[in-house]
């Protein structure tokens, strides 16, 4: 079971808010090192600054685990999905340039890091962004 929090952190217990819907598994929140948590909530910050920026920023449910690799059960890999639960006013082209502009900017932000610790980035990787669309 996922717990739902409007603003990330790895102490903080379950919050309730309209605005912002993130599921952080239990896998991600059981990480004890802060180095993570901290790489993570500068991942979500911005998110959030490009749902934002184009205007989808309430309706959102994102997602973060660790997830298997079918074909290598012992390798992990660092997915945060994020569905835009009411789509109406999206088209395909709109849709692409978003992910295009969440990805893009995530990894600009990761390289931005300065204090960034490498173990890190060396065990969990840059996230894998998936945004998918409530059909």
């Amino acid at each position: 079971m996922t717990e739902s929090t409007d603003a990330y952190s790895p102490e903080q217990p379950a919050i309730s808010s309209s605005l912002y819907n993130v599921k952080v598994s239990p896998e991600i929140r059981g990480i004890s090192n802060k180095n993570f948590h901290k790489f993570l909530n500068e991942i979500l910050s911005e998110i959030f600054f490009q749902l934002t920026k184009f205007g989808k920023k309430d309706n959102v449910e994102i997602n973060v685990e660790l997830s298997r690799d079918l074909e290598f059960p012992e390798w992990r890999e660092f997915v945060i999905t994020v569905k835009l639960l009411e789509t109406d006013s999206i088209n395909d082209e709109e849709f692409f340039s978003l992910w295009k502009e969440i990805d893009g900017s995530v990894r600009e932000r990761i390289s931005s890091i300065k204090d960034l610790d490498k173990e890190v980035l060396k065990k969990y990787g840059k996230p894998m962004i998936i945004l998918e669309k409530d059909e």
